[in-house]
C-alpha cells in the first residue's frame, strides 16, 4: 500500500506539472483509490456490528449445538467482502470458524458455527477477528472485537433407572402427616361431584362406569428437601485415577440432581471447588483459563436443575480440605427430614461420623463413594441411624449401585 501511496504523489506531482485534463483525472483516480477510499473503508469496517445471541449455548456432552453470529454493515459504504475468524476452545472442537461475506449498504448476514460438546465445562467463545477489502484487493482493514459468547456443557447424561437407592433417599412426595397440599401425581381414590369442584379433577372413566359425574381425590403431600455436596478436594482422590472418580463424581450428582426434579423434590447443592471458564489459546497455544475458588452454595428449591447442572459443568478440583467444614456448615442449615447426600471419593472415618452428628439433628445422610472400596462395610447398602453407603460405578453407559460388600483392593 506505501508504494500505491508513493506512486499517488508522483501522478499528483506529474499532473502540477503537466496542466492536462488526463494528467489530473490520473491523479484524482488515484487519490481515491489509495487515500479516500481506503479511509472510507477504515472506518465501515470499524463500524460493522458484529453480535452474538444473548442467551447461553446449552449442551451436553457429545451433543452439538449451533452458535449463531450476526454481521450487520451500519455503514452507506457497500464492503465487497468480510472475512472473519472465530476461535474456539478445544472444549468444544478446537478449531477457528472461518466465514466471507458480501455486505450491501446497511445489509446483515447471519452466520452459523457448529459447536461439539467434548467435555463438560463453561467455554467462551472468541475472539472475533474481521477484515474487509475492496474487489481489487488493493486495500484491506482488519478489526479485532473482544467479543464472547458463553457455552455451557453439561456433563454427560447417564441414566438413573438403573439405581436401586433406598426408600428414604427419593422416596418421591413423603405422605404428610398434616395435610399440606393435594399432589396430582398421587391419586387417593374418587369420589361424587359437589357443585365447586374444578372440572378438571373430573374422572371421566369413572363417570362412565357409575352413570354419574365423579371427581378425583388426591393424596396431600410435602416437598422433600434433597441436599448435594461435592467433594472436589483433590488431596482426597486418588492420584492415579483421580480424574476419572473426578468425573464419575460429577457424573453421579448430575444423575442425583436430574432425578431429584424429576421427582418433585427442593434439590439443591454445594461444593468447595474452583469454578474455571475456558477460552481458545493463541496461534495454536493451549487453551487458557480463568476462574475463581471458594464455596458454591446453592440453597434447595424446587425448578432450579438448570443452575445446578450450569455449576457441575464449571467444577474443578482445588488442592486444599475443605469439605469436612462444608458438610456442617451446610448440614446444620438444613431442615429436619431433609436428605444429605454426600458424593465423596472415599468414606472415611472423619466424613462418618460427621454423618452421624447430622443424623441425630434429623437428617438422612447419604453416601455415594465414586473412588476405591467402601471402608465402611456394615453401612454399605444398608442404613444405621440415619447413615446408609452405596459406592457407585460406572458400567454399560450407565451408573449403578452396588450394594454388595467390597474388598478393598478389588476391582473397581
Amino acid at each position: 500500500m506505501a508504494a500505491w501511496r508513493f506512486l499517488t504523489w508522483i501522478l499528483v506531482l506529474f499532473a502540477l506539472l503537466l496542466e492536462t485534463r488526463a494528467a489530473y483525472g490520473l491523479a484524482a483516480v488515484a487519490v481515491i483509490l489509495f487515500y479516500i477510499l481506503p479511509n472510507l473503508q477504515r472506518r465501515a469496517v470499524e463500524n460493522l456490528m458484529v453480535e452474538y445471541p444473548r442467551d447461553v449455548v446449552r449442551l451436553f456432552s457429545g451433543e452439538e449445538a449451533v452458535l449463531s453470529l450476526t454481521v450487520r454493515n451500519a455503514s452507506w459504504l457497500p464492503l465487497p467482502w468480510v472475512s472473519g475468524v472465530e476461535y474456539i476452545p478445544l472444549g468444544l472442537g478446537g478449531r477457528t470458524h472461518r466465514w466471507v461475506v458480501s455486505l450491501s449498504p446497511k445489509e446483515e448476514a447471519h452466520l452459523e458455527c457448529r459447536l461439539i460438546g467434548r467435555n463438560r465445562g463453561v467455554y467462551e467463545v472468541g475472539p472475533i477477528r474481521v477484515l474487509g477489502g475492496d474487489l481489487f484487493g488493493i486495500s484491506t482493514a482488519a478489526m479485532e472485537r473482544e467479543l464472547y459468547h458463553t457455552v455451557v456443557v453439561y456433563p454427560e447424561r447417564l441414566p438413573f433407572s438403573a439405581l436401586s437407592l433406598p426408600s428414604r433417599l427419593f422416596p418421591g412426595n413423603i405422605r404428610a402427616q398434616q395435610r399440606i397440599y393435594p399432589d396430582p401425581s398421587r391419586l387417593g381414590g374418587v369420589r361424587p361431584y359437589k357443585p365447586g369442584d374444578p372440572l378438571k379433577t373430573v374422572h371421566w372413566k369413572a363417570t362412565g362406569r357409575t352413570g354419574a359425574l365423579q371427581v378425583k381425590q388426591y393424596e396431600h403431600t410435602i416437598t422433600l428437601n434433597v441436599m448435594i455436596l461435592l467433594n472436589m478436594d483433590e488431596p482426597d482422590y486418588d492420584v492415579h485415577s483421580w480424574y476419572s472418580d473426578k468425573e464419575l463424581a460429577v457424573q453421579a450428582a448430575a444423575a442425583v440432581a436430574h432425578h431429584a426434579a424429576q421427582s418433585g423434590e427442593a434439590c439443591g447443592f454445594a461444593t468447595y471447588a474452583r469454578y474455571q471458564k475456558w477460552r481458545a489459546g493463541d496461534s495454536g497455544q493451549p487453551d487458557t483459563f480463568s476462574g475463581e475458588t471458594g464455596a458454591l452454595v446453592i440453597p434447595p428449591s424446587q425448578g432450579q436443575l438448570m443452575d445446578i447442572m450450569t455449576a457441575l459443568a464449571g467444577v474443578e478440583c482445588q488442592p486444599e480440605p475443605r469439605f469436612l467444614g462444608l458438610v456442617d456448615q451446610v448440614g446444620r442449615g438444613l431442615s429436619w427430614g431433609a436428605v444429605l447426600v454426600l458424593v465423596v471419593p472415599r468414606d472415611t472415618p472423619e466424613l462418618v461420623e460427621q454423618a452421624y452428628r447430622l443424623a441425630r439433628l434429623g437428617l438422612s445422610v447419604v453416601f455415594l463413594v465414586v473412588g476405591g472400596p467402601v471402608e465402611h462395610q456394615a453401612l454399605l447398602g444398608r442404613e444405621s441411624r440415619g447413615v446408609s453407603v452405596h459406592r457407585v460405578v460406572r458400567e454399560e453407559q450407565r451408573l449403578e449401585l452396588w450394594p454388595q460388600a467390597q474388598v478393598r483392593g478389588g476391582s473397581a
